[in-house]
């Protein structure tokens, strides 16, 4: 790591490709770990009403439809989503995907996944770095807007139907 801290890739004097190892042991351990609480729960701890909970929330029945239908293909394109790459890993374990249909498909979208973040995120990283040695405050006043943004965005969506706020947390 050189002159580097261990926690920051782009302080990183070795090659990228230990970057991408790095970030492929992560979401395979990260997903194959969700898998296997996915297998636990449907072997008993289904009736915890914290899992329970879960399991009715519509982004993981999404999750175990697009599994039912499409099996380890929506696996591996799980790993081009936010949000939805955990409720599927979950669902596979649920459903009790066999692992030898689980495997190459958590392999394949890990890669994928590994590829991304080790290219365009770093890059977005370093480019954010750069902007902001450019131009702290505006750099600084333009991440508070969208901070600002998010929150609104939240509060928007949880008070703008009818729906409980549990109903909402949950899709």
């Amino acid at each position: 790591m050189g002159n580097g801290v261990w926690y920051n890739p782009l302080t990183w004097d070795g090659p990228w490709i230990w970057v991408w190892i790095a970030l492929f042991a992560i979401v395979f351990l990260r997903a194959g770990g969700t898998y296997l609480i996915g297998r636990a729960a449907r072997a008993g701890m289904a009736r915890i009403s914290t899992v329970k909970r879960i399991m009715k929330s519509t982004v993981y029945q999404r999750a175990e439809r697009a599994l039912d239908r499409w099996g380890p293909p929506a696996v591996a394109v799980s790993f081009l989503t936010i949000g939805f790459q955990t409720a599927v890993n979950l669902a596979a374990g649920v459903v009790r995907m066999r692992w030898y249909r689980y495997l190459p498909a958590l392999i394949l979208g890990g890669a994928i996944w590994a590829t991304i973040y080790t290219t365009i995120g770093s890059v977005s990283v370093a480019a954010l770095g750069i902007a902001y040695s450019r131009w702290p405050i505006a750099t600084i006043a333009v991440s508070i807007v969208l901070a600002v943004a998010l929150i609104a965005w939240i509060i928007w969506r949880l008070t703008s139907t009818d729906k409980k706020v549990s109903e909402k947390i949950q899709s």
